[in-house]
């Protein structure tokens, strides 16, 4: 059988550590709950996974390639907490010491690497198991790529995106391009919601094909169809622009080959003395070592 690769979203789970926790310091002062909590997270998740193949993803800063397209990409989120900046470097260096394969490259988020290793993984042979909640990811989804929310301990599968989204995952990017993403500050097209997003997903099968037959919109068993054409046509421009956000890098920097990826567990010296530095010992007494 094919053997299954995953790939967590470490910078969703060093955010839902920080705000989860709380409040905690190395001995030199250093906040670092959330370093604390992703510890925990990620010991949780090996010891009950036992995977072979892992890897750990983390967005390299704020900005990316989105930001040179759209300056506005995700300028609603602020700066993050002044307690959490001096976390970020230290939890991806926990992900190495724990001797999982971490990956972080500047320009790119998480979702882009995790997209990266997910067409590699497949081309090699395996399965995947996206390690995420973040509904961005659910365009990944396939025959044999699934999304496994840790918090939740939940499987998505195609039928499960169908369910909750109401578009399959082909669809994923076109629904977010149409009715935006506050999150993210993806506009989307204005005065287009969910339930009218996924009723024209529902008859075209994508942006170009809604595009490319505007005059038929009008004639959908949609209430306001005749106005929702006249959206569509003046927010065409701002639903090309939000695709392009929304989609996933495919062939951003990652490890080519898939066995560094291979999990064999912490280099007991390297992580020992990476805790007791920070105060991360019920971590390090947790850990699956060589």
């Amino acid at each position: 059988m094919p053997e299954t690769a995953y790939l967590i979203d470490g910078t969703a789970y060093i955010f839902r550590s920080f705000f989860g926790m709380r409040p905690m310091s190395a001995p030199d002062g250093t906040p670092i709950n959330a370093v604390f909590g992703l510890g925990m997270t990620l010991q949780k998740f090996l010891q009950q996974h036992q995977p072979g193949l892992l890897a750990c993803c983390f967005d390299a800063g704020a900005r990316t390639f989105r930001n040179e397209m759209y300056p506005q990409y995700k300028a609603n989120r602020g700066e993050p907490p002044a307690e959490l900046i001096p976390q970020f470097e230290l939890c991806i260096e926990l992900s190495r010491r724990l001797g999982i394969a971490t990956v972080c490259e500047k320009g790119y988020e998480a979702d882009d690497l995790m997209a990266t290793l997910t067409e590699r993984l497949l081309a090699a042979g395996h399965e995947v198991a996206i390690v995420s909640g973040d509904k961005d990811l659910a365009q990944l989804v396939g025959p044999r790529v699934r999304m496994y929310d840790l918090a939740r301990d939940s499987w998505w599968n195609e039928e499960q995106v169908k369910k909750k989204l109401g578009v399959p995952p082909a669809q994923v990017a076109d629904l977010l391009a149409l009715k935006g993403d506050a999150a993210d500050n993806i506009p989307g097209v204005r005065g287009v919601g969910p339930k009218a997003a996924c009723a024209l997903l529902e008859h075209f099968q994508d942006l170009e094909d809604i595009f490319a037959n505007l005059d038929q919109v009008a004639e959908l068993p949609v209430r306001g169809a005749a106005g929702l054409r006249k959206k569509l046509a003046e927010g065409k421009e701002s639903a090309l622009l939000s695709r392009r956000l929304v989609e996933l890098e495919r062939q951003a920097p990652c490890p080519r080959d898939m066995q560094d990826l291979r999990f064999q567990g912490a280099p007991g010296p390297e992580l020992d003395e990476f805790a007791e530095q920070w105060g991360l010992g019920r971590v390090a007494r947790r850990a699956l070592r060589r």
